[in-house]
């Protein structure tokens, strides 16, 4: 702007201008050389400013309260030497301010400003030069708090100003930090001056000086929640030897948005001003100590750090106060918490904060004898988050001063509340990598982890974090690699995925699979672990990691659980649209169904995502759903899943989202790994919560399949291989080891993690059922019986977060957050056992059931949380903040007690009476601005935000404390205006239990300024429930009481009576209940007669009406529902209609069931009763009964409950019968004497169409008023959640007064629902199953083979979990039900199923014998050869070469685990602990099921039953071909020659194909690489077919190719050749 500007004119020019435009040039020239634009303190000068600083914080609303504070001043400023100055502060005065704002004044801080005087008034020195402030030097007596004071001033003198430009841009260092600062510079020429103007962006800093703590687990989302900038203003008189600052003001802004700025802002202001008054010559004199270099102008943070904002504390003992502290949280929380008892923990732990080794050490040594206070310390320590007490407690734990149950909880609790520095981190690794810790394998997990937290939290302050951390670790990794060592690879990759460092990817690549060579050797699950450590990365640095992930997930010879993994990490890195598309597109031709199911369910979810963070992911993936078939959504349960929900209000900057992977690589019923993860978003930040892990790899087998024949296993292993030995190339599927394991992380960062194999539970099995665990049970019981009296008090400082930020004044500004909570119980418990138990010997099982035990329990938990939220002034020295406080205290005292008299049967718990406090839980919240010095501490000034809440304080506090009025008050109205103090009272009687419970709100807020969130929120508010004796005479107990067996009717205190319409005193009744009850019957009865409502129910016309059922016109397939009649199929389950009649229903109908016996208790005494009552001091009854009668000859259940009090009549009436196998219905009538209301369910079974369904009818002749009212409200709700859903509505009058609800099952996984309602149809098709239903074609469950119940239980769990393989004629279904066509060869086995691990538990082979053309099954299993053939219309069955007689069957191996039976026209053979669930073997008909845990496992022709219906064709070398043929004929078993025992005279053998072939432009000759069956050398094809195959094709001049290794090579193209079927063979032969 300055610059001398030459210019040359040429041709005419008006003369006038011309003279002005000399004279300008003129000016600029002289102003080029004499102005120096830089601020200038002349030599013997001292320059005299007035200086005012004010901060404040609060709502930007004038009315409402703020906190901050003023600093006046002069400021002398004086040249020392060249560049070096003198700043010296005079009459320097401090103001408080608490009040409302613009009215209330500030008040002096007199006492604050006289201690602070001598260090406010000592001179510092600092370096400037061209208006650059360079070092600072102060005396040591000046403390960082004050001379952050004097650099806010030097902050106003720091100018960046440029002689060629007036407005530009920089990064600027000042008192923030080195932020963006952009400068304009302008000229008055009139007033002789010159104005700058600049400006700081303080969210765009290239280093900002800021403090978080307790934020190293947030991820900070683009709405930023602070935002700050600072405007400067200057007005400055330039001379030739530098400019003079007349005045400036600087104006700084922090706004914070809790919830979107639309719903409210907080602020927190800073100002400055600067004003010139005058020049001195009486130059500054520094004080004679010596100047030491104090940093630069950038802030240095102090004694705020060690200082909580919600207290203000002079510490002058603190192992003094420190005791004081105990003794007062120790005397006062033991029979309940204290009220205070929250802040009074946050006050110890900023005492011990500033605490030395030693003052912990003497208070250890003193207390730690003394458990009460011991806990307290313990609890303490760890939250206290210092070098000191990490150092403590890694003393005492070297010391074996703590136990390792104390070492453990107090470890778990450092690692995550201790901030992150160097010292931190080498104190963590000492420790974690301590031989003591690395002896405890629980110690050792917990501090490895933690050290990884560790890293992970220093890294999230300091982003250039060293990788020098993470070198022990690296190391070890690399070492137990190369042990390899599972169980410490394991832990260590768990800790690199806390640390979360890029500088682990390279070690953890090691053992990735396609990375590194030591993957191979390691478990899925080591490289699953392996995998999820890269999301920790991921976080950081996205782009690194997306390549790794993407190669993993598109490595189609990886471990499909491998890649789904993959995709997750894969989808946390924020893919982009193309890569999501890509995703999609790779998804179109993947084979594996259950990596499809998983990607795919998670990309579906993710398109309904609204969380901000996964916006662009949302995006994308509702582009890459449309690349998709939507077909894909119809995949069951079985399949892998991947769903993501979240839920996002914007308005709140808010939200919540949950994830669950569910990923199964067998299809089984247990998934192998099962992952659930929620995360929250709260203003502007997110964090993983919580995460929880589990993996069932295994399991399921291990405790499901016997070991009785292990004896057995190596004679068995040996037959099976000789037998698999004549397939080239079969290749062993990797054996599941037996495991579960489970981690649990913690925002972000995995706490814990264990793995539990078969040697664990064994251990613990025997463990339970050992001498020891039965004595321990008798000393339980003993000291019961002494008593056991407990009171424990448990603190917890849940939440810190901290946000610490210097302003332009140089004085800090604080966000925080606190939580705290205290939780206090007594327990007192006793028993009483008779008879006594025997002194000497454990007690057992059989001996618990023989005693009378009574327990005595009394127990008062309590616990008071407070929770505050600050914004303001922070310092050792002063605070001035607003804050939200919130305080709540429960207390719930109980006593009752509790009696088992096991050999009567007889079970009772009665409640006793304690002594409640006023109110059992209370919470108050207020907002308040405060002021306090630490010099004038009793001087503290608190004002309410809401300034009308101090005149309502007092009234408020008196109703609050005042005897709670139990009726609500009519005086306030039930529609307030918004910031209209409410206050409103309600109470609930309950007369059974005695008491009546009152809610107290009051409220007051500023939500009549503007009604947005925020000031909705600030005010006071609280809430109080208080629990009173009700009124009327007094409740002594309250009693429940169950009676079963013989003595059940004398426990019926009231006796129970069943109008009967027919008799004299039932008509009468029923005329008295007519008169009472006529209008109800009138709207619920068709019939005018006298007859009663029950007897309505079951006339004819209502049974009539009942019965008939008009379907719908939308019903599915327009099919009736047909019910199956009583007898049908009875004859095929061989139970003929009469034993059906006597064993169950002896009438046909349940009407005249019903009229047999209207009440049972006429005829046989209850089953079982229970008594709910209170005990009252008049002895008067109150409360029900309920008896249960059971008559077994009809099938019929009844049970009544009745109210005890004399006058009330009221009983519930509910009766149930069981029609037949296919029918049961009950009715449920209820109101006075059963009479007022009534409900009839039926639930039969039958068809829909020719598909087997079952049907449930409610119809309602009666039903209260308030059920009406609500289902006709919740109607309307109905059709739009239903089309969410997928469930299509249709419009249709159905019966008015009956809900139907029919499931059709068409398929063993799948259901049809269809639900009826008055007015539309909902229906539901082809839903699926995760499980099979064993469900025959009469919709009944199929025949069980066991007796007793478990078993029963048991074989209907593995039935329905099976897969099933068919073959029928020569149509094989296999077990992920593909149909093919096997064309089998003559006298050649087929593997039909085997175990296909190493351990070869079973072996199915299937046949066709050469003379009848017949199937014959051969089952290895055990130590069995099991033959089953036809012979004739029979069918026979051989063990081990001997025909065992159909009338000897069942046979039972000797082991108990393989059952051999008849089943229908078949035989069946039974061995589900060995893996087979049953093999089924007819004349048409061969079947074989595998259990649930054999999924996956299994090859042969019935495939590997994993649902991968794309990858069904896998020969025994593991191949894919896509000939069902070739895929059929390489399970035959070859002959080994032609003496070979069996017929089979065929062998698999490459063949060339017979024609030449042009590929890829050249001549080429063609071998198959897929095997052919072909005949032994010396035989003939007498039988042929054709095969499609692939074959490998060389150029025709090359060498000849070896055919043993042809399997391997690609396939470049496919080509028909022949098979041969049956061969006859010569002499030749060998």
């Amino acid at each position: 702007m300055w610059a001398l500007k030459a210019v040359c004119w040429c041709g005419s020019f008006h003369p006038a201008a011309m003279k002005l435009v000399v004279l300008a040039l003129t000016l600029a020239l002289v102003a080029s050389q004499h102005v120096n634009l830089a601020p200038e303190f002349a030599a013997a000068k001292t320059y005299v400013y007035k200086y005012e600083a004010l901060l404040l914080g609060g709502l930007p609303v004038e009315g409402l309260a703020r906190a901050g504070l003023k600093v006046s001043s002069k400021v002398l400023i004086s040249a020392l030497a060249e560049n070096t100055y003198l700043l010296k502060l005079l009459d320097p005065e401090i103001f408080e301010y608490s009040g409302v704002w613009p009215k209330d004044p500030f008040v002096p801080a007199t006492k604050l400003t006289s201690a602070l005087g001598a260090q406010l008034l000592i001179p510092i020195k600092f370096e400037y030069a061209n208006g650059v402030v360079g070092k600072v030097f102060a005396p040591a007596g000046v403390s960082t708090t004050v001379l952050n004071v004097h650099r806010g001033i030097l902050n106003i003198l720091q100018l960046n100003l440029k002689k060629t430009q007036n407005v530009y841009e920089l990064q600027e260092a000042g008192v923030q930090g080195v932020c963006k600062t952009h400068y304009i510079i302008s000229e008055d020429v009139k007033a002789e001056r010159i104005v700058v103007t600049k400006s700081k962006d303080l969210n765009n800093c290239q280093e900002r000086i800021i403090k978080d703590l307790g934020l190293a687990y947030l991820e900070t989302l683009k709405a930023n929640s602070l935002t700050g900038a600072a405007t400067y203003s200057y007005i400055m008189k330039p001379s030739a030897t530098g400019a003079l600052i007349t005045e400036a003001t600087v104006r700084e802004l922090h706004q914070v948005t809790p919830v979107a700025e639309m719903g409210g802002v907080a602020q927190m202001e800073a100002k400055q001003s600067l004003t010139f008054l005058e020049l001195e010559k009486t130059p500054i004199v520094p004080i004679k100590a010596d100047y030491v270099a104090r940093g630069s102008l950038l802030y240095e943070f102090a004694t705020e750090i060690l200082q909580t904002p919600i207290q203000l504390l002079r510490i002058s003992d603190a192992q003094a106060q420190i005791v004081e502290i105990l003794h007062h949280l120790v005397a006062n929380n033991v029979a309940k918490v204290h009220e205070d008892a929250p802040l009074k923990f946050i006050q110890l732990i900023q005492v011990l904060r500033v605490a030395s080794l030693e003052n912990i050490e003497a208070i250890w040594s003193q207390f730690k004898a003394r458990p009460e206070y011991r806990r307290w310390i313990l609890d303490v320590i760890p939250v206290v988050g210092t070098p000191v007490a990490v150092r403590f407690i890694k003393e005492k734990f070297l010391a074996d001063d703590i136990t390792i149950p104390e070492t453990v909880q107090v470890l778990l609790a450092a690692v995550h509340m201790v901030p992150a520095d160097m010292e931190i981190i080498r104190l963590t690794s000492t420790l974690a990598l301590h031989h003591k810790v690395q002896a405890n394998i629980v110690l050792r997990e917990i501090a490895m982890l933690g050290y990884g937290t560790m890293i992970a939290k220093y890294c999230a302050a300091v982003p250039t974090c060293p990788a020098e951390l993470l070198k022990p670790i690296h190391e070890l990794a690399a070492e137990a690699i190369a042990k390899a060592d599972i169980a410490e690879i394991t832990l260590l990759v768990k800790v690199m995925g806390n640390a979360g460092h890029p500088a682990s990817l390279k070690p953890i690549m090691k053992i990735l699979p396609g990375f590194g060579s030591a993957a191979a050797a390691l478990p899925i699950r080591v490289q699953v672990d392996a995998i999820l450590a890269l999301r920790s990365i991921a976080k950081k640095e996205p782009k690194l990691i997306q390549p790794v992930a993407l190669q993993l997930f598109m490595d189609k010879a990886l471990h499909p659980e491998l890649r789904m993994v993959a995709a997750v990490v894969l989808f946390e890195t924020k893919p982009t649209v193309a890569l999501v598309s890509t995703i999609a597109s790779v998804l179109k031709k993947e084979t594996s169904m259950q990596i499809v199911s998983f990607v795919y369910s998670y990309i579906r979810s993710l398109t309904r995502s609204t969380a901000p963070d996964y916006a662009t992911v949302a995006a994308a993936s509702n582009i890459a759903i449309k690349i998709l078939s939507p077909k894909l959504d119809r995949l069951s349960y079985r399949f892998s899943k991947a769903i993501h929900l979240d839920i996002y209000r914007s308005s709140m900057m808010a939200g919540a989202a949950g994830s669950v992977f569910i990923i199964n690589d067998g299809a089984t019923i247990l998934p192998t790994a099962v992952v659930v993860k929620a995360r929250a978003y709260l203003a502007g930040a997110a964090a993983d919560v919580l995460e929880v892990g589990v993996r069932t790899e295994g399991i399921q087998e291990a405790l499901l399949k016997t070991r009785a024949l292990q004896d057995l296993e190596d004679d068995r292993l040996t037959k099976m291989k000789r037998v698999m030995k004549a397939i080239a190339e079969w290749k062993v599927l990797p054996k599941s080891q037996p495991l579960a394991s489970i981690y649990v992380k913690f925002f972000g960062q995995e706490i814990a993690f264990a793995n539990i194999d078969k040697a664990i539970v064994d251990q613990a099995v025997q463990l339970s059922t050992s001498a020891d665990a039965k004595l321990l049970l008798k000393d339980a019981l003993k000291a019961l019986q002494s008593g056991i009296s407990v009171q424990a008090a448990k603190p917890l400082l849940a939440a810190e977060i901290r946000r610490i930020f210097p302003t332009a004044v140089g004085v800090p500004m604080e966000l925080s957050l606190y939580s705290a909570a205290v939780a206090a119980a007594t327990i007192k418990v006793q028993a009483i056992i008779t008879p006594p138990l025997p002194e000497l010997s454990a007690v057992t099982a059989a001996e618990l059931m023989k005693l009378d035990i009574k327990l005595l329990a009394e127990a008062t938990p309590s616990i008071a949380v407070e929770t505050y939220a600050v914004m303001g002034i922070n310092t050792a020295f002063i605070q001035a903040a607003v804050m939200a406080r919130a305080k709540a205290l429960a207390v719930l005292p109980a006593k009752l007690e509790a009696r088992a008299d096991i050999p009567k049967l007889n079970f009772k718990i009665e409640v006793l009476p304690v002594v409640t406090p006023e109110h059992i839980a209370k919470i108050r919240v207020e907002t308040l601005a405060f002021a306090r010095n630490i010099e004038d501490l009793a001087a503290e000034r608190i004002t309410p935000m809401v300034p009308v809440i101090a005149a309502q304080r007092m009234s408020i506090d008196r109703s609050l404390s005042s005897e709670i009025s139990y009726e609500a008050s009519s005086e306030v109205q039930p529609q307030l205006r918004a910031g209209t103090p409410i206050h409103k009272i309600i109470c609930v009687p309950a007369p059974l239990l005695g008491i009546k419970g009152c809610f107290e709100l009051t409220s007051s807020n500023a939500a009549l300024i503007k009604d947005i969130p925020l000031l909705n929120l600030i005010g006071e508010h609280a809430a109080l429930l208080a629990v009173k004796p009700a009124d009327g005479p007094a409740i002594e107990r309250l009693e429940v009481e169950v009676q079963v067996g013989a003595k059940a009717a004398e426990k019926l205190l009231k006796e129970i009576n069943i109008i009967d319409e027919l008799s004299p005193e039932g008509r009468t009744i029923i005329t008295k209940l007519k008169k009472i009850l006529e209008p109800a019957l009138k709207s619920s009865s068709s019939s005018s007669s006298s007859s009663s409502l029950l007897s309505s129910l079951f006339s004819s016309s209502s049974s009539s009406s009942f019965y008939s059922s008009s379907m719908s016109k939308v019903s599915l397939k327009e099919y009736p529902f047909k019910k199956f009649h009583k007898n049908q199929y009875l004859v095929s389950q061989r139970i003929s209609a009469q034993n059906l009649r006597s064993s169950g229903s002896s009438a046909s109908s349940f009407e005249a069931i019903y009229k047999q016996t209207k009440f049972l208790g006429n005829a046989v005494a209850p089953a079982v009763v229970v008594i709910l009552r209170a005990v009252r001091a008049d002895q008067k009854l109150l409360g029900y009964q309920a008896a249960a009668y059971l008559d077994k000859a009809n099938s019929r259940v009844q049970t009544i409950i009745s109210a005890l009090a004399e006058t009330d009549n009221w009983k519930l009436c509910a009766d149930g019968v069981l029609l037949s196998k296919h029918k049961v219905m009950a009715k449920v009538a209820f109101g006075a004497e059963c009479q007022e209301f009534a409900t009839i369910l039926k639930a039969e079974a039958g068809l829909l169409g020719a598909i087997p369904a079952a049907r449930l009818e409610v119809e309602w002749v009666k039903i209260p008023a308030i059920v009406t009212t609500y289902a006709t409200r919740l109607a309307k709700y109905i059709p739009g959640a239903a089309l969410m859903a997928g469930i299509t509505v249709s419009k249709a009058k159905n019966i008015e007064k009956e809900l139907e609800l029919t499931v059709a099952i068409p398929t063993e996984r799948t259901v049809d629902v269809i639900v009826k309602l008055p007015l539309m149809t909902l229906s539901k098709l082809a839903l699926p199953l995760p499980i099979a239903l064993p469900i025959g074609a009469d919709a009944v469950i199929r025949a069980i083979p066991e007796d007793n119940i478990l078993d029963q239980l048991h074989f209907l769990y593995a039935e329905a979990t099976s897969a099933q393989c068919s073959m029928v004629r020569d149509t094989l279904t296999t077990f992920n039900n593909r149909r093919l066509k096997n064309e089998m060869p003559l006298s050649c086995s087929q593997v039909l199923a085997q175990d296909c691990t190493s351990e070869l538990k079973f072996m199915v082979l299937l046949k066709k014998d050469e003379l009848s053309e017949q199937n014959h099954i051969n089952v290895k299993i055990a130590d069995m050869d099991v033959d089953l053939f036809p012979t004739g219309s029979d069918v026979l069955v051989k063990v081990n070469g001997m025909e065992v007689p159909i009338s000897s069957l069942p046979y039972q191996h000797p082991s108990g685990s393989i059952q051999i039976r008849q089943k229908a026209q078949g035989l069946v053979l039974h061995a589900p602990s060995l893996g087979l669930q049953e093999v089924y073997f007819s004349k048409d008909t061969s079947r074989v099921n595998v259990v649930d845990w054999m999924k996956g496992q299994t090859c042969g022709l019935c495939g590997k039953a994993d649902g991968e219906i794309k990858q069904e064709y896998s020969t025994p070398s593991g191949y894919q071909t896509k000939s069902p043929a070739s895929f059929a004929h390489s399970w035959v078993l070859p002959a080994e020659g032609c003496r070979d025992s069996t017929q089979c005279r065929l062998k698999h053998e490459s063949v060339k194909l017979e024609k030449q072939m042009i590929v890829d432009g050249q001549e080429s000759k063609c071998y198959s690489v897929e095997p052919v069956l072909r005949c032994l050398p010396g035989c003939l094809p007498v039988k042929t077919m054709p095969v499609t195959i692939g074959f490998h094709c060389l150029p025709t001049g090359s060498s000849s190719v070896d055919l043993s290794n042809i399997s391997g090579k690609s396939v470049d193209l496919r080509e028909t050749a022949e098979a041969h079927m049956a061969c006859q063979c010569n002499a030749h032969c060998a």
